[in-house]
């Protein structure tokens, strides 16, 4: 079964990642072909998916996201998730990349610490007991961090024991650069970042992905993309 988060006080996962534009047809023809065959999500209690809101945060020169856009091999992004709006699972990440390589570090956080961060006061990550709260402390307060963009989608999520394989659909994703304090608020205005009839499908594995799944989800038939939904939503010019 995939970890339950809220049994871990800080954690470290590597894994590999692969992501692919499909439109809403394919959407809908692959999602019931895997949802015959694998289980939901632990997170994945609804019919249609589940919410995903993120704060992202970056430093004064928005390193993170020039660093992508410059197809710079190792790089990270931060940011804080919660899930269906609700304040008992908020979770604090440094996204970790290299190639198709993630390494994720998190670790919980409380209700009260959440809004000094979003207010981009850092003090709260000295009282948590561990090494990736530090890390955080010292590069915040090191290179000008601050909150910078709210992201949020609708995902549906299946896992296949074997290799740890999670495949996901993210739809409707949508961004606030604002209001970057109210990310329980689910009346809160969200522009649309792509187009509603494009699907992103993300498919995480720790070794390899079993051909009969990747048969399944027909991968062959559409081009991989080097997809971060922090980038599209932020997009400026140089």
């Amino acid at each position: 079964m995939p970890y339950s988060f809220k049994s871990m006080s800080a954690l470290s996962i590597k894994r590999q990642e692969i992501k692919y534009y499909i439109n809403y047809l394919d959407y809908i023809n692959l999602s019931k072909k895997i949802s015959n065959v694998l289980q939901k999500d632990l997170h994945d209690s609804g019919p249609n998916g589940y919410k995903v809101r993120s704060l992202y945060f970056d430093n004064k020169s928005n390193k993170n996201y020039f660093e992508k856009i410059s197809g710079i091999e190792s790089r990270k992004k931060i940011r804080i998730r919660v899930y269906n709006y609700c304040n008992q699972t908020i979770k604090m990440e440094i996204k970790n990349k290299k190639n198709t390589t993630i390494v994720k570090e998190s670790f919980l956080i409380n209700n009260e610490d959440l809004t000094d961060l979003s207010r981009g006061n850092y003090n709260c990550l000295l009282k948590y007991d561990n090494q990736i709260a530090k890390k955080l402390y010292y590069e915040f307060t090191k290179d000008y961090y601050r909150p910078v963009i709210l992201i949020d989608y609708l995902r549906e999520a299946y896992y296949y024991n074997i290799n740890n394989v999670r495949v996901t659909f993210d739809k409707k994703i949508s961004k606030n650069e604002f209001d970057l304090t109210e990310i329980f608020r689910q009346d809160l205005e969200m522009l649309p970042v792509i187009d509603s009839r494009k699907i992103i499908l993300e498919i995480k594995y720790d070794n390899f992905v079993p051909s009969w799944i990747k048969d399944l989800l027909q991968v062959s038939r559409f081009e991989r993309c080097a997809i971060s939904k922090y980038t599209l939503s932020r997009y400026f010019e140089k």
